[in-house]
């Protein structure tokens, strides 16, 4: 799987919605492809890069990147 390319202008044209609606504009496509791959202390990296406070923004963030994703209209539509 190659990396997320975000130097490429049409990349910004496929972000998630999930990624827009992150406070902290955490680069999903990438930071899941990590994880998918196994690579987690890579995909911390990712995290880090844009939330200097992973722990603090983990603890009071109230998940506006689920419903931009749909993960709400997954669980009430089984």
């Amino acid at each position: 799987m190659e990396p997320t390319d975000t130097s490429r202008p049409d990349y910004f044209h496929r972000v998630v919605d999930c990624q827009w609606a992150c406070p902290a504009h955490t680069d999903v496509p990438e930071y899941i492809r990590l994880i998918a791959q196994g690579e987690f202390t890579a995909a911390y990296m990712v995290n880090r890069e844009s939330n200097v406070f992973p722990g603090i923004l983990g603890r009071v963030c109230d998940r506006p990147c689920e419903p931009a994703a749909g993960a709400d209209a997954s669980r009430r539509n089984p």
